[in-house]
């Protein structure tokens, strides 16, 4: 399964992480300047919740650009990870539990009433009770929020959370009508935002169009008069529509790079953030007592070559690693080192050691769309004597994986931003945490994670880091990167990303 490219607000199936693919018109009109004045979005059918943005089930996957068509969000991530301001013109940190924000005091909802401190607050009120909550909605039910003015308000929260400023610029931060809370159930059709854009027409599932705003805060920042969203049946059917310039621009899959750089596509490729492989969610031995040994754990790590996985599955898009944080990343340090070669040899001895010499059974959940990955795998631990005995759920992936019914399945987490990500997968009610694992050590590491930013925060990080590896809590195979895959007359940033923001979308330039 592929962020968060995270199907439980968190856990992302692969093929869920392009539900939302930010495209140019290949024939958009034009301005007097000769500037294109059209951009045209394609989106795969996924679950994207109407225009609720506290709903969405998968945060910057596959909602942001159609959060970002409508809403304005609270602060903004620049492609290189900084915080820029949004409807927030400025904060003030204390500690990693509160932060006072100054709201400009210039942006409207397209009714025309002020985006001010009650507005955010109504919002984040109705968040808490907001069934089913959208992936980024779980944090804001320890948050407190305060009016002190109407462009001031404080969110204070009762436990630790360093990367509360990420969250209000991704599903944590778009900021809707109080109005329409009050009857949610018109954002059905409708979204009802202070964002560039406004929506003129739609053909439900299957076509819907915007126009840009007048009046909205920052003109400068969205450079295209109208936006289409177009729908298509597959990913495959997306790509061959960039090819012929019936779409400008989407994210991009490995295995189409090849023939897109024959297109002369243009190719944005993220750092490797994306953890992929196996969760072996089974930690405790409940299902398959042989996971509960940290032997057996390991000796699984030793049995792969990661290097030959992630060039036959990735077309060689990242980094083979088995460790849980991408370097660039917070807990990525030198002092943590890789501790897993492939060495089969050694697998059999730590299996032998741990009471299994002749392998055993491995009942695997699979995702369907990873079964090239789960196949790889599958391969490389059958020699050294372990059977993955891959069952396919497609149509009812999300509830099986939730089950806690699975001792294994394949994955994909995207580590950004990292503190949080670390609790979503490691905590024991995480919703990354797939079989609610616990371990003394871990928790203990976990919990000197959640702290304010700085140095001291970055060595809990790596000691983390360093402790889950060693426990072999996972069998990560590598780290890919996002792509976005542009026309030569659209160009966007995609940073540490799973896809472009919308206010990064701007004409190339000529070569």
């Amino acid at each position: 399964m592929m962020k968060r490219t995270r199907p439980i607000s968190g856990l992302v199936v692969t093929a869920a992480a392009v539900l939302l693919a930010a495209a140019a018109c290949g024939g958009g009109a034009s301005s007097k300047g000769g500037g294109r004045t059209e951009l045209r979005f394609g989106t795969i059918s996924g679950p994207v919740i109407a225009f609720d943005p506290w709903l969405a089930p998968f945060g910057d996957n596959a909602s942001l650009l159609l959060n970002q068509i409508s809403y304005d969000s609270l602060t903004h991530v620049a492609p290189d990870g900084k915080i820029t301001p949004g409807l927030a013109t400025s904060w003030q940190l204390s500690g990693s539990n509160k932060v006072t924000l100054k709201l400009r005091d210039d942006a409207k909802f397209d009714d025309g009433t002020p985006v001010n401190a009650e507005a955010v607050k109504a919002n984040f009120d109705y968040a808490k009770k907001a069934v089913p909550a959208g992936q980024r909605t779980p944090y804001i039910a320890a948050l407190t929020t305060t009016v002190v003015d109407p462009t001031t308000l404080t969110l204070e929260s009762r436990t630790p959370q360093p990367d509360l400023l990420t969250n209000l610029a991704t599903g944590g931060g778009f900021i809707v009508n109080p109005k329409a809370l009050k009857n949610p159930a018109s954002l059905r059709s409708k979204p009802a935002g202070s964002g560039p854009y406004t929506l003129t027409s739609a053909v439900p599932g299957q076509d819907w169009v915007f126009t840009r705003r007048q009046g909205h805060w920052n003109p400068s920042e969205f450079q295209y008069q109208k936006l289409e969203m177009k729908n298509f049946s597959s990913l495959q059917a997306m790509d061959n529509a960039l090819k012929t310039g019936q779409i400008d621009g989407g994210l991009g899959r490995p295995e189409f790079l090849a023939g897109d750089r024959t297109a002369g596509l243009n190719i944005h490729q993220a750092k490797p953030t994306t953890l992929q492989g196996i969760w072996l969610s089974d930690r405790a031995g409940k299902i398959v007592p042989a996971l509960g040994e940290e032997k057996v754990r390991q000796a699984l790590n030793y049995a792969v070559d990661r290097d030959a996985v992630m060039k036959a599955v990735f077309y060689g898009v990242g980094a083979p690693a088995s460790l849980i944080m991408p370097e660039g990343l917070s807990g990525s340090g030198a002092k943590v080192k890789e501790a897993y070669s492939y060495d089969p040899a050694k697998a059999k001895k730590l299996l032998a050691e741990a009471g299994y010499p002749n392998g055993f059974t491995l009942p695997f959940l699979g995702a369907g769309q990873d079964s090239k990955l789960e196949q790889a795998v599958a391969g490389y631990l059958r020699q050294v004597g372990v059977k993955m005995d891959i069952k396919p759920h497609v149509a009812d992936y999300t509830n099986e994986v939730r089950s806690g019914k699975w001792a294994a399945t394949s994955f994909a987490w995207t580590m950004t931003p990292p503190a949080q990500s670390v609790n979503e997968i490691l905590s024991p009610n995480g919703l990354g945490n797939l079989n609610h694992s616990t371990d003394p050590q871990i928790s203990a590491a976990l919990d000197r994670t959640q702290a304010p930013l700085g140095d001291a925060q970055t060595r809990a990080m790596e000691d983390l880091v360093g402790i889950v590896n060693d426990k072999a809590w996972f069998l990560i195979v590598g780290h890919s990167s996002n792509l976005y895959v542009t026309s030569k007359g659209v160009t966007c940033d995609i940073g540490q990303r799973t896809t472009c923001p919308l206010y990064t979308f701007r004409p190339a330039k000529a070569s």
